[in-house]
């Protein structure tokens, strides 16, 4: 579950064309609300099933160089291509602070098919970024045949304060929401004061969410479900990239919040560690039981499906209902809660 690092850096040429004004008949100027910027205005077209991916990012350049702006999506589907730089898959690429996405109840963002198994639809490195409303929706179905898992829907990387509201994350190839770095050794910030509100989180290829390096998340009024494909199908999924059980201390996932939302496993989980609907995991645990996470509060959660903290410390779990078997490795605090089996080893 890791994004690369590569420079991504992508010359483009925006050419604003400014209407002449006529004062003959005033009322058919056209103005524009300030910082708002459309896809349409840099050749994106809803609907016509060609890749808009490139217009959107010329709309994200032009509000950058004003210091930011809302990209104001209208109805229908936005074709997402992924382009392929230096054999590397790119989608959406937000690098620039205080960008908004905002989309209409009925947009929809689709990843159209590729064969390659790293990419992020929308890829977010810039400071304050907000998305909201409408769906994006992957390319699992359609996909070209790549092993690799790590097609995210929205990848979150070495950034901090980003929001994502009232939308519909589903058939990614990979993670339907990825939090991470693009570092495994520490040596890069993570993400940071992410929260995740209102949103359903389905059918995605590998985890609905992957936490991987990320502090100062919250996750709120969720509807999480179905993860299956490619191991570990997780609903949320708490891992940091390991090496052989080592993790940074950097790289410690902490003050993680999970409250008033329902995560659905798609089946009982398997031995090999498949199909938790939530999971807290360093995968050398019986060898080099490193914590991976810390402080994690769980709230008024129902957990349709097994559970586990296998390297989480300082995890709280209260007024939640796990109807499947919570396996607890680390002496977790439940209260208030109804575990259909709590299997403490």
């Amino acid at each position: 579950m890791r994004i690369g690092n590569k420079a991504l850096t992508l010359l483009m040429a925006a050419t604003i064309a400014v209407p002449a004004i006529s004062f003959v008949t005033p009322t058919a100027i056209k103005v524009q609300a300030e910082n708002v910027y459309r896809p349409e205005d840099y050749g994106a077209k809803a609907g016509d099933g060609i890749g808009d991916r490139q217009a959107i990012k010329d709309a994200v350049e032009a509000a950058a160089q004003n210091g930011g702006g809302i990209i104001e999506f209208g109805p229908g589907q936005y074709d997402i291509d992924i382009l392929n730089f230096s054999g590397t898959g790119i989608g959406v690429y937000v690098d620039k602070p205080n960008i908004t996405f905002r989309l209409q109840e009925s947009t929809v963002l689709n990843v159209l098919p590729t064969s390659f198994g790293e990419f992020c639809a929308i890829h977010v490195k810039g400071d304050n970024f907000k998305i909201s409303g409408g769906k994006i929706i992957g390319d699992r179905s359609g996909h070209k045949g790549s092993d690799d898992a790590d097609g995210h829907g929205i990848g979150v990387t070495d950034c901090s304060h980003v929001e994502i509201t009232n939308m519909t994350i589903q058939d990614n190839w990979g993670d339907g929401i990825y939090l991470g770095s693009a570092a495994d050794d520490g040596s890069y910030p993570g993400s940071s004061d992410v929260k995740i509100t209102h949103c359903t989180i389905k059918n995605n290829r590998r985890n609905n969410i992957a936490i991987v390096d990320a502090d100062h998340v919250t996750i709120d009024n969720c509807n999480i479900s179905n993860a299956s494909g490619a191991s570990p199908c997780s609903g949320i999924q708490i891992e940091p990239n390991t090496d052989e059980g080592k993790v940074p201390g950097k790289a410690v996932c902490s003050s993680i919040v999970i409250k008033n939302s329902t995560i659905n496993a798609k089946k009982k989980h398997q031995k090999n560690g498949k199909y938790f609907a939530l999971n807290i995991l360093n995968p050398y645990y019986q060898t080099n039981n490193k914590v991976v996470a810390k402080n994690v509060k769980i709230t008024n959660c129902k957990i349709k499906g097994d559970m586990g903290n296998y390297s989480g410390k300082k995890v709280v779990l209260k007024k939640t209902t796990v109807t499947g078997t919570f396996y607890d490795h680390k002496n977790t605090s439940c209260k208030k809660c109804k575990v259909k089996k709590h299997y403490k080893f």
